[in-house]
């Protein structure tokens, strides 16, 4: 798929959780940061334009929804948790 075969993207991700398997990949959201990064790279320079500002709002908007969704499932262990101790 690469236009210049100088150029590629070799992306591993996270395999299991990083509890039991410890960090072996990156995470969706490390990616979309990336993206972000290299699209507001190219809104300072010759590239600039305001479908790459849209682009850039919607990958904060994906990591948003990533974030809010990895604080809830760790609020909903964490309360399991709590249960789990004072039902003993």
């Amino acid at each position: 798929m690469n236009r210049n075969s100088n150029h590629y993207i070799n992306i591993k991700f996270q395999t299991g959780a990083i509890d039991s398997e410890g960090v072996n990949g990156c995470q969706v959201e490390d990616v979309i940061s990336v993206l972000v990064d290299k699209l507001k790279s190219h809104q300072n320079g010759e590239f600039a334009c305001p479908e790459n500002s849209i682009a850039i709002t919607n990958l904060q908007s994906a990591n948003y929804a990533l974030r809010v969704r990895k604080e809830r499932l760790e609020n909903k262990e964490r309360e399991h948790e709590h249960h789990e101790i004072y039902e003993h």
